[in-house]
């Protein structure tokens, strides 16, 4: 293949982007072809062959020989192209994700990590709430004392007020 025919692949697969990419920011996306899970169409999609191609075909473009190492440099930096972006759109969509509030009596059953001693039997804790790291006040049921991360179980929950062991 001549070097004009990989700047075409070049030029077309890149106006294709950038295309998507004016669009996605003027009117959101209007592409139903990404699918976030990690199966294999969510790789193998038209955003991923644009990709594959803007990255095959500039390094081709670039490299200006077609001796078979290029090629296979060519095919893994597309195939990189492809797989980065697919890794991103992943994670932009865990960001998406809305996480539900939790009811402090769910939290009964949970461990949790000693924060700070307020007296001789209450204290702040550290627990996972509403999917991120929450401190919240709990009191000793038996008694015992506690040092600062010191790890223990959320054990009971009555009127208002989270116990521990």
């Amino acid at each position: 293949m001549s070097n004009t025919t990989f700047l075409i692949i070049a030029l077309v697969t890149t106006g294709i982007f950038v295309i998507q990419f004016i669009l996605s920011i003027f009117f959101g996306d209007m592409d139903a072809d990404v699918d976030v899970d990690a199966d294999i169409s969510s790789v193998v999609s038209f955003k991923g062959l644009t990709h594959f191609g803007i990255g095959f075909g500039w390094y081709m473009y670039l490299a200006g020989n077609t001796e078979i190492q290029s090629y296979i440099i060519a095919i893994l930096i597309g195939l990189f192209f492809v797989f980065a972006v697919w890794f991103l759109y992943k994670k932009a969509y865990q960001l998406q994700q809305v996480n539900r509030s939790e009811q402090t009596d769910q939290l009964v059953g949970r461990e949790c990590v000693i924060y700070f001693k307020q007296s001789d039997s209450k204290y702040t804790v550290q627990t996972t709430r509403d999917g991120a790291m929450r401190e919240v006040d709990v009191i000793s049921e038996s008694g015992k004392a506690y040092q600062t991360g010191d790890r223990t179980m959320i054990t009971s929950y009555k009127d208002g007020t989270l116990f521990i062991q």
